[in-house]
C-alpha cells in the first residue's frame, strides 16, 4: 500500500477530516475546513512538502495552502470546481469522489466564506494572508 492510499485508509478508518503522509510522520485531524491544514503549518511549516494527503472537503482556500507547501498528492471525497481548476495547473497529482460547481457554507446558505475570500486570486501568498485573516474573523463570531 502506498502512502496515499494509507492516508484514504485512515480516513476512512479514523473518520477523520485530514490525513497527511509523509515519510513516517502521519498527521491526523478532525477539525473542520482550513484549520487542520493551518495548524500544522504553523506547527511545522515544511511537513507538507512532498506529502500524500486525503482530505474530506477540498475547495479553493484549502487546495491553494496544500500547493503552496508543496503536497505530492492528494485524495478528496468532495472537491469545487475551481479547486480542480487550481490544481491543474500545478505538478500535483489529485483524485476525488465528487466534484461540485462551489463548496457550501455550512448553514447551506452560500459559498463557503474560506473559499470566497480567494475567489478573486492565484497567488498563493496572497491567498494564505485572506484565508488566515477571514478565519481570525469567523473565530471571533
Amino acid at each position: 500500500m502506498n502512502s496515499l492510499e494509507k492516508a484514504i485508509d485512515f480516513l476512512k478508518k479514523e473518520n477523520a477530516t485530514l490525513v497527511a503522509i509523509n515519510k513516517d510522520e502521519i498527521y491526523i485531524s478532525h477539525a473542520r475546513g482550513v484549520a487542520p491544514i493551518i495548524e500544522k503549518i504553523d506547527k511545522n511549516p515544511s511537513f507538507f512538502c512532498g506529502a500524500s494527503v486525503a482530505d474530506k472537503v477540498i475547495g479553493k482556500a484549502a487546495a491553494m495552502l496544500l500547493s503552496k507547501y508543496k503536497i505530492k498528492e492528494l485524495h478528496t471525497s468532495l472537491i469545487s470546481e475551481i479547486a480542480l481548476e487550481y490544481f491543474e495547473k500545478t505538478p500535483i497529482s489529485v483524485t476525488y469522489d465528487n466534484l461540485v460547481p462551489n463548496i457550501i457554507n455550512r448553514d447551506k446558505t452560500d459559498i463557503c466564506p474560506m473559499e470566497k475570500c480567494v475567489l478573486s486570486t492565484n497567488d498563493e501568498n496572497e491567498a494564505e494572508k485572506l484565508i488566515r485573516a477571514t478565519r481570525k474573523k469567523l473565530l471571533k463570531k
